[in-house]
């Protein structure tokens, strides 16, 4: 135990600094957790239905991407899983960080022993503050007694006992704003749109949200072991409503943070001038332009950045004149480039330059 605390305290200095945790570029990646799968189906529910929970968040997981790309093309959708297979906890996060997603969602279906318990919750990663709060992140955890040599790829984290997840709290303290936020949108969406039983934002410990360094959720639909929201989760309509009102809390959550980011911008720089430009040179020594097999050397501009020289060609105000510039330069003999944005004559990323523009 002892052993796996140390494990996270150490990754938990290294996650404070990873890039994944940039939080100033909107959203631009979302990685899409169907829970469970292939060996592993999850909860049966009342058994009256042949599909598992694993089939149920599958095809809600499926239908919910499928409106994200369709309204936002320019954001990537990544799935842990898109059939039914079965993906360890660790490599469901692995595939978030790798990504350096800007949100994470992991979507799954409720069980409890008493048929009348209904509603959707949706969790954020923390210490649980009630036993049923731990009584569900010890089901869904218990997806790594599956995994084949667990007790060394989690460290000897044992998801039945209780000590084991004081370490996990520590983890999503940077994102957890964020995830409350998505969160509280998810639940108004069920409530309000879905007419589902609001059962709340909470915290509990949960393995596959605990690593990710990006804002984070569990998502559980409804209880299949009640009858009545069984049928629900297991009709068309119901699987359609459930990704339709996840999908609306994403659009809220995006528009919200991205004017957020946008504000905090602005309000520290007067915008005076935005173009762009693409860079083809680096240099640690300033560059003789005349020797360049360039035309129009008035459109080259030089400036320094990290103990180098850097060299752009051009000044547009749109990305779709970018296009000419980069035609202009491989006709001069250069293949290497790329787009770079400039404000007040310094230079940000193409992702802040993106949220000025809109």
């Amino acid at each position: 135990m002892k052993r796996f605390i140390l494990l996270f305290l150490t990754l938990l200095i290294v996650h404070s600094f990873a890039k994944a945790q940039n939080a100033n570029l909107g959203i631009n990646k979302i990685v899409i957790d169907p829970g469970h799968g292939g060996k592993d189906p999850g909860n049966g529910g009342t058994g009256r239905y042949k599909h598992t929970e694993k089939d149920v968040v599958l095809e809600v997981s499926l239908l919910l991407g499928q409106y994200l790309k369709e309204a936002f093309p320019e954001i990537s959708i990544i799935y842990t899983r898109d059939t039914d297979s079965f993906v360890k906890l660790s490599e469901r996060t692995r595939i978030a960080n790798e990504a350096q997603a800007d949100l994470f969602l992991s979507i799954h279906c409720d069980a409890f022993h008493d048929n009348r318990v209904y509603g959707s919750t949706t969790y954020v990663m923390g210490l649980h503050k009630t036993e049923s709060n731990l009584n569900v992140a010890i089901r869904e955890n218990s997806s790594i007694l599956m995994e084949n040599n667990y007790e060394a790829n989690y460290e000897g984290f044992n998801p039945s006992e209780p000590e084991s997840y004081i370490a996990l709290s520590m983890y999503q303290s940077n994102h957890l704003s964020n995830s409350l936020l998505i969160a509280s949108k998810i639940q108004n969406q069920f409530k309000t749109r879905v007419n589902r039983k609001d059962r709340g934002v909470k915290q509990a410990g949960f393995m596959v949200i605990s690593r990710a360094t990006m804002p984070s959720v569990l998502i559980e639909l409804g209880f299949l072991t009640n009858k009545l929201e069984e049928d629900f989760l297991n009709s068309k309509n119901g699987k359609i409503y459930m990704a339709s009102a996840i999908f609306r809390a994403i659009k809220e959550y995006k528009l919200e943070l991205e004017a957020s980011i946008l504000e905090n911008f602005t309000s520290k720089k007067e915008i005076h001038e935005l173009y762009f430009s693409v860079q083809f040179l680096t240099s640690t020594t300033p560059l003789n332009l005349d020797k360049l097999t360039i035309q129009n050397q008035d459109l080259i501009y030089s400036f320094y950045d990290g103990n180098y020289y850097k060299y752009s060609y051009g000044k547009v105000k749109t990305l779709k004149e970018v296009y000419d510039l980069k035609e202009k330069l491989r006709s001069f003999g250069y293949n290497d480039f790329f787009t770079i944005a400039i404000l007040n004559g310094d230079k940000i990323s193409l992702a802040d330059a993106l949220l000025i523009l809109k």
